[in-house]
């Protein structure tokens, strides 16, 4: 194997880790049994659409010759938009680390206001260690570690159900669940367009990242599309997973997690220790699963944050990450507070769908075709205009769910709004320099 097929084999394994989170082991279960065959057909749908939105901005910003960050400063004139991104990665760090680390500690810190202040602080200072010490194989410890994830979700899923022996019954109502052809609706097509979303991961400018680490050389077709199909295959053995979890609980218990929402998806996860007593080693697994797919989730998305910031003020990697890691930090103490995470958490929602925008600017932007010669075909411009019409319209939707919740809520979509709108005003504030 040269060298080529090496990293293409790494890049691979970094895309899929990247791509699966904690919700595709704990929520798209959940919205697979929700809205049955219906409900997957149109998700692989959506999740065509962004894996080509994922691909075209990694070619793009491949073939323009740019450092990404300096593709937004040069050529697009738009630095403030790379920092919003950057902005939303210190804000997702903030909350997402605690949630990350409680799966191991949780037993142990609690899951309140202190406990997770405690995970925050341990996981970032892991994020730190690993982002400046490994240095040039930083990339390679990702990948090592995604390929750790998907053989351990792989086996887990595989144990679970040799090891766990459903009634016949409870089996029948999963299978009814995950097989039925359900109406289309309008509450199905959103809930698969945004798990298609958070399936590959846009908006935290890990695409247009990798467009400037990989050359003609590679296959970004190849990379990204294999790498969000394993995605795909790790989100069907984690719905196995969770049908064959719930089953030494009952019937009850599987429809309270697919019909419930999001908290009650989430609630099943902290009950999994009680549901499964007595299978200590499957729960075990499940548990580095799900850790292990927030690691390599929470990796790449702050490496993205650290080369942002050092392009942008021109500083060293280590001061980067330091300043990451300590906005994060500072961010993270007073969302340390359940209710006050839960709001950073759908302000980050809000703000990704936008950002998601900004990322895919470069193949969209009539400033970056002139200067780079280049023009949109008919699929990319097919593929773009879908994109956008969804980040727009559930973004919007998205500011006006958590505002009708009122209280504490109401900062969601404001805080949100700062970030969005900062990418787009927040220009005057760098002298952008000419493009080459």
């Amino acid at each position: 194997m040269d060298q080529t097929q090496k990293w293409t084999m790494y890049l691979i394994f970094l895309v899929a880790g990247f791509a699966t989170g904690i919700g595709s082991l704990g929520l798209f279960p959940q919205f697979w049994l929700h809205y049955g065959l219906t409900g997957l057909v149109v998700h692989l749908g959506f999740l065509l659409v962004f894996t080509l939105v994922a691909i075209f901005e990694t070619e793009r910003v491949m073939k323009s010759g740019y450092y990404f960050v300096e593709l937004y400063r040069k050529v697009l004139q738009r630095p403030a938009m790379i920092l919003a991104i950057a902005v939303t990665i210190i804000a997702f760090l903030s909350y997402y680390t605690a949630n990350v680390m409680l799966i191991l500690l949780g037993p142990y810190v609690g899951t309140e206001t202190i406990g997770r202040l405690v995970a925050k602080i341990i996981m970032l200072a892991l994020i730190f260690v690993i982002i400046t010490r490994a240095k040039e194989k930083t990339f390679t410890i990702m990948s090592l570690g995604s390929l750790f994830f998907i053989a351990v979700a792989i086996i887990t899923a595989i144990l679970f159900k040799v090891k766990i022996p459903p009634t016949a019954a409870f089996l029948a109502t999963a299978k009814h669940m995950a097989y039925s052809w359900q109406p289309l609706s309008l509450s199905l097509i959103r809930a698969a367009a945004e798990r298609a979303l958070y399936g590959v991961g846009l908006g935290f400018g890990f695409y247009i990242m990798l467009g400037s680490f990989i050359n003609e050389r590679f296959n970004a077709k190849t990379i990204i599309g294999v790498g969000i199909l394993m995605q795909v295959v790790v989100s069907l053995l984690a719905t196995l997973t969770i049908i064959y979890a719930i089953a030494p609980s009952s019937p009850e218990r599987l429809f309270f997690y697919a019909y419930g929402g999001e908290e009650d998806a989430l609630q099943l996860i902290k009950d999994l220790p009680d549901i499964l007593s007595g299978y200590s080693y499957l729960l075990i697994l499940i548990g580095l699963s799900i850790f292990f797919a927030g690691l390599t989730s929470i990796l790449p998305t702050a490496e993205v944050g650290v080369q942002i910031i050092a392009s942008v003020f021109r500083i060293s990697r280590t001061k980067a990450a330091t300043y990451l890691i300590a906005a994060s930090l500072l961010l993270g103490i007073p969302d340390s507070v359940p209710s006050v995470a839960d709001m950073m958490l759908r302000a980050v929602t809000i703000a990704t769908f936008f950002m998601a925008i900004y990322e895919l600017y470069p193949v969209i932007s009539s400033r970056a075709l002139k200067i780079l010669n280049s023009k949109l075909s008919p699929l990319e411009m097919g593929v773009a205009a879908v994109a956008i019409t969804f980040f727009i319209v559930e973004g919007l939707y998205s500011m006006y769910t958590a505002a009708k919740k009122g209280d504490l809520y109401l900062l969601s979509p404001v805080i949100a709004l700062i970030i969005i709108l900062f990418g787009i005003l927040g220009d005057k504030i760098w002298v952008t320099e000419a493009p080459e």
